[in-house]
């Protein structure tokens, strides 16, 4: 091994290196814990994963990412009802389009919320 560890790392840990805070920040440690394989993954935490990227946007997108790929049972069930919850959210008609906008947003929200009882904030 040489005198910088970091130089001896492949593209791919020093892309989980970078993610780490992020992840940290974001996540409970159970999350984390799933995450990573310390604990068993299940819907709920699949589903808690998934929404929180959600909520935190772009930092969250790798692992968020390599969780949806790397449970596909769960990800199809979380897609399919996600689909659901949001074209049944997203009836309102508005000639304000910023007004639409929140409106949308809000009945979104809330669908979701309802369906995964998660707040994606606001």
């Amino acid at each position: 091994m040489g005198e910088n560890l970091l130089e001896e790392l492949t593209l791919e840990q020093k892309q989980k290196l970078l993610t780490l805070p992020a992840e940290l920040k974001h996540f409970t440690q159970t999350q984390w814990a799933a995450i990573y394989g310390i604990v068993p993954m299940t819907q709920e935490l699949f589903d808690s994963i998934q929404l929180e990227r959600l909520k935190a946007g772009e930092e969250l997108e790798s692992a968020a990412l390599d969780t949806f790929l790397k449970y596909p049972e769960f990800a199809l069930n979380y897609s399919s009802r996600l689909e659901s919850t949001l074209s049944t959210s997203n009836t309102i008609s508005s000639d304000d389009a910023e007004k639409n906008f929140k409106q949308l947003y809000e009945k979104m929200r809330h669908s979701i919320y309802a369906e995964f009882q998660y707040d994606i904030g606001a």
